[in-house]
């Protein structure tokens, strides 16, 4: 048995909390092209 049986509990929050955080922006380095969708193929 572990030692500590909250230590999973703790781990999962701390992620969570991390996931959740905002980020700081980041200064781009370069420029992303913005997401477009594929162009749909004529089906024949």
């Amino acid at each position: 048995m572990l030692e500590d049986p909250y230590a999973v509990l703790r781990a999962l929050l701390r992620a969570e909390a991390v996931r959740n955080a905002p980020k700081p922006p980041r200064p781009q380095t370069r420029q992303q092209p913005p997401m477009t969708p594929p162009k749909e193929r004529e089906r024949g």
